[in-house]
């Protein structure tokens, strides 16, 4: 059975837009203003600007092939198993975190109503025994819906993205004219408090979290109605409406705090109801009927990013099985098209990270650099497929396109860095976990696998130590042994001898064509 073309354009971006308004607007904020202050306003448009240039990138590629799980097969064809393997992997660890992620936002947020969901340990609000219980009644749920099948899916989630996008607008609006301290920006160490260092150190984390929704639209593109038209509108338009919604949240955030919230400064920032920060700020206004809408929007927004989280990782699932290094029963598809035994891995999968990960903050660092160093393969694909398969439709043809993907190549490599040395070693010992797991897969199964594909994805090892190395000398939880703007140097020349390598290596035009072919992307009568 295929994938059926069932999604309209609205129902893709609204797709995306759900992805980007969930938990990340709910604590986002919160988290940022503690690293970068009132310049996390700053934050939040830098960091959907850079988020524009590798979306521009998949745009092509999505519309050029719009195949289920985009993201894991579009390199399977530039650059073979090895390299495909370890990007979706990477992608796969991010994205299957997202709805464990969101499902701990609703318990925490409905905490001061249901108090033994969480619990403070070392200022850090984690889930109880009963609250792991409920989040996983609710990823149940959520998988269950997942189910019936994408055209339902997004039926629904058109009328959840609306409410999404309305709340917080209100919010803003509620802040802006009940208590606007115009002083919150230039006290506490001034506009910039942390200077550069803390605006940047915010990208990684609740910025780049709240936009990496983005993509999803791409991942559908094998179920959407005019490919062509569809995604580069809702990729780039659902980044465009963000920037806009995140700088006005941040802006009433910062202006809605109460003096007494900063007196140990901006790192400290602390309010009454932590287990919300805007709902606390709410009920300290006076605006009781503004946190009652916030409190229901923390069920709402959350719900509806993990629903299609959970769609689209399900895609990628199949994807990774579709390309041989994943069990072939996982590319099973029942009577609504779904692949169902997918989403039910995923959802074993989800459970098992609420144990390690028992709090928000905790996640969200983890899955954005995991995401961010697999899109790196965006602009790496998208130079290959210029000379693999020139005659390929392209509905939508990036301009300028070597030096559009030089930018966003290093911009994925720039926010890996700004994350800091303590995510980079856990995400490479992760990576490596993946690798052990390939190994042992493809010595136990009795499929045929593809070939590795090794001298295409010799690129890999100077590209993955490269980012380990320069995060652990650098000034981001580093050992801080050479001067930044030498490092950001370094990762700029870095990132040029990468991309080149990375394409200089790619796989020899015949053998990619003949994959595009087998996937019915390619006439079989197209000249090699």
């Amino acid at each position: 059975m295929n994938f059926q073309r069932t999604i309209s354009i609205s129902g893709l971006l609204f797709a995306s837009l759900s992805c980007m308004i969930g938990s990340g607007w709910l604590f986002g904020s919160f988290y940022t203003a503690q690293l970068a202050g009132p310049a996390s306003m700053i934050s939040w448009v830098l960091g959907g600007g850079l988020i524009i240039f590798i979306a521009l990138t998949f745009s092509e590629l999505s519309t050029m092939l719009p195949v289920t799980g985009g993201l894991a097969r579009y390199v399977q064809f530039t650059h073979g198993t090895a390299t495909s393997f370890c990007m979706s992997w990477l992608a796969w660890l991010s994205c299957v975190a997202v709805a464990p992620t969101e499902v701990q936002a609703i318990c925490q947020y409905a905490t001061p109503f249901l108090p033994w969901l969480t619990q403070t340990q070392s200022d850090t609000v984690v889930l109880t025994l009963p609250g792991l219980l409920v989040a996983s009644g609710l990823l149940l749920c959520i998988s269950a819906l997942n189910i019936k099948g994408i055209q339902t899916l997004t039926r629904y989630n058109s009328a959840l993205t609306l409410w999404k996008v309305m709340v917080p607008f209100i919010t803003i609006i509620a802040f802006f004219s009940t208590h606007f301290n115009f002083d919150n920006f230039t006290q506490q160490g001034g506009f910039m408090p942390f200077g550069w260092h803390g605006v940047f150190a915010s990208l990684p984390g609740a910025v780049v979290f709240s936009f990496l929704g983005f993509r999803e639209a791409t991942s559908l593109a094998g179920e959407a109605q005019k490919p062509h038209i569809a995604i580069p509108l809702a990729v780039i338009g659902s980044v465009c409406i963000c920037i806009v919604l995140y700088g006005l949240i941040q802006m009433a955030y910062v202006g809605a705090l109460s003096p007494t919230m900063l007196k140990q400064g901006w790192q400290h920032l602390h309010y009454t109801h932590d287990a919300g920060p805007f709902a606390g700020i709410a009920i300290t206004l006076g605006l009781s009927w503004l946190s009652v809408a916030i409190y229901s929007d923390a069920l709402i927004s959350p719900t509806g990013t993990s629903l299609i989280y959970t769609a689209t990782t399900a895609r990628l699932t199949y994807a990774m099985s579709e390309n041989r290094y994943a069990p072939s029963a996982l590319m099973g598809l029942n009577e609504k098209g779904v692949p169902a035994r997918a989403v039910w891995i995923n959802f074993l999968v989800g459970l098992v990270l609420f144990f390690p990960f028992p709090d928000w903050q905790a996640l969200i660092k983890f899955q954005s650099v995991a995401i961010v160093l697999a899109y790196g393969i965006g602009p790496i694909s998208l130079l290959a497929l210029r000379t693999q398969a020139p005659d390929l439709k392209r509905p939508f043809k990036l301009p300028f396109h070597r030096t559009l993907c030089y930018c966003a190549f290093l911009i994925c490599n720039l926010l890996a860095y700004w994350s800091g040395w303590e995510t980079i070693w856990r995400l490479m010992l992760g990576l490596g976990l993946g690798i052990i797991a390939l190994i042992i897969y493809r010595n136990l199964t009795r499929r045929q696998p593809y070939p590795l594909n090794l001298k295409h994805a010799i690129w890999l090892m100077p590209y993955f130590l490269g980012i380990t190395l320069l995060s652990y000398l650098g000034h981001y939880g580093g050992i801080q042994a050479l001067p930044e703007t030498w490092i950001l140097i370094g990762l700029s020349i870095y990132s040029a001898g990468l991309l080149w390598l990375a394409t200089y290596t790619q796989q020899p035009k015949s053998q990619a064509r003949q994959l595009l072919r087998e996937s019915g992307l390619l006439d079989t009568e197209s000249n090699t």
